[in-house]
């Protein structure tokens, strides 16, 4: 989509901005366009702010139009019980929360009285059009595909993430990330 100034609204545009950490300037009266569809790398040595702004755009403390999701991947995910498979899905919260909040109204709604039935019938029809719009029933098959893509085995997806190096942890949020279909992908090699 284009607007009246012939710019894609799926463009990053920062005009004369300047970043400072502690206590020293490390950007003055800089500008950056970041066009949709194209690839881009920031090189430079360390310490000159790449992280920080890479944090800031995703983080929303530089201007972002609403429109734009930006998502940061700067570190494996924590590794925990959960299943490779799992820890993807899940980057998805609303999706997450959705199907949590189905299983609780169905359990309120079997063990309710007869006037709230018609409430909560009601209210499990509108989660489950809501789970339908963000492709509730393919999420896993999807999730999969994209570990696939990044070399995960069927029996890998299925282990804890608490099993796997930093590489492979990487990996995971790097699938995190592609699942969630971000307008912005951020990718920093370094991290904590």
């Amino acid at each position: 989509m284009i607007d009246e100034a012939g710019a894609n609204i799926k463009d990053i545009m920062i005009k004369n901005f300047s970043l400072s950490a502690w206590g020293k300037e490390l950007l003055k009266s800089a500008s950056v366009k970041i066009s949709h569809g194209k690839r881009y790398g920031l090189v430079g040595p360390n310490g000159k702010a790449k992280s920080t702004l890479f944090k800031l755009l995703a983080w929303r403390k530089i201007h972002v139009l609403k429109n734009i999701d930006v998502l940061l991947v700067e570190q494996g995910v924590v590794g925990d019980d959960r299943r490779a498979l799992q820890a993807v899905v899940s980057a998805n919260e609303e999706l997450v929360k959705l199907r949590e909040e189905v299983v609780l109204s169905q359990n309120s709604s079997s063990a309710g009285d007869e006037d709230g039935e018609d409430d909560a019938g009601e209210k499990l029809v509108v989660l489950n059009e809501r789970l339908q719009l963000l492709g509730s029933d393919a999420a896993e098959v999807q999730a999969s595909k994209i570990l696939a893509g990044l070399g995960f085995t069927k029996e890998m997806q299925g282990r804890p993430t608490k099993s796997f190096s930093g590489g492979w942890r990487m990996r995971v949020s790097l699938a995190r990330a592609l699942f969630m279909q971000p307008t912005r992908l951020l990718l920093d090699e370094s991290g904590p």
